[in-house]
């Protein structure tokens, strides 16, 4: 049958014109908004050095990751050299982690944009300065931390505090160390706004959910724990977040591949 280019057009925008309508109904529909990214601290530890940076590089990819994150000591080769590889992959490293000055560095040299790390109120502007001029944002994660550690950034209510000193600094949420340390990730989430640009997608044990100091591991694969995931995607969708979305375990399966695997496939059944 013939159509005319008149009921073409017209067919067209009416397929068109349905599509809010569709995502509307599938709302995990992947928007391409979100790279997802697989955590080096994952890795047997024992490969934090240079000999195992292009196996630790592979397997990032075959698991089905885009990116990672790392420390300039753990990654362990001149950034120009890391770049490189990364380049003859495909892969990213989408953040570099560490104290301040030598992940600064490190990031420059390698063209990364995001460096994990905190500093002194006093030494704000100068950094974010720095930074800026090298095309770099600064990002602070919640960690918990020794008791009686000064200035620690544990909670939701640290975060948001250690924010509002810090004038140009954004958040990077580590849903299972806010978890452990009795805040609600998905509610931390929706607080930040657009002040959350990466993020740590780490599940928790149920026994450990508001216990800091308790015995035993913390932490586990991602989809097995108490960590409401369902939560924490919809709470991003609603902050229109765009970015990385870092997969961190912390406590090791001993087949971390499988593990590495698991993980993603977690992830893809929410359609990400």
């Amino acid at each position: 049958m013939k159509v005319s280019r008149r009921s073409f057009a017209a067919g067209l925008a009416a397929a068109v014109a349905g599509v809010p309508a569709l995502l509307a109904q599938h709302p995990n529909t992947r928007t391409g908004k979100w790279r997802i990214g697989h955590h080096f601290w994952n890795w047997d530890h024992a490969w934090n050095k240079g000999d195992f940076l292009a196996e630790r590089l592979r397997l990032t990819k075959d698991t089905g990751y885009e990116g990672w994150e790392a420390k300039p000591e753990e990654i362990g080769r001149p950034a120009a050299e890391m770049r490189a590889a990364c380049d003859a992959l495909g892969i990213e490293c989408a953040a570099i982690g560490g104290d301040v000055k030598p992940a600064v560095d490190y990031a420059h040299a390698a063209g990364v944009k995001i460096v994990r790390t905190t500093f002194p109120m006093s030494e704000n502007q100068r950094w974010v300065d720095h930074g800026a001029e090298r095309g770099i944002i600064f990002v602070v994660h919640p960690h918990a931390a020794p008791g009686g550690t000064a200035n620690a950034v544990e909670t939701r209510e640290d975060l948001l505090r250690y924010l509002e000193q810090h004038p140009g600094v954004y958040a990077c949420p580590d849903t299972g160390h806010l978890a452990l340390c009795g805040s609600d990730p998905v509610q931390t989430i929706r607080d930040l706004g657009p002040l959350c640009r990466y993020i740590h997608l780490k599940d928790i044990r149920p026994d450990r959910v508001g216990k800091k100091d308790g015995p035993g591991e913390k932490f586990c694969e991602l989809g097995t724990g108490a960590l409401d995931l369902a939560g924490v995607i919809r709470a991003l969708e609603a902050i229109d977040y765009e970015g990385w979305i870092m997969v961190e375990r912390d406590s090791r399966e001993p087949d971390y591949i499988k593990s590495a695997r698991n993980m993603r496939a977690t992830l893809r059944q929410f359609g990400y």
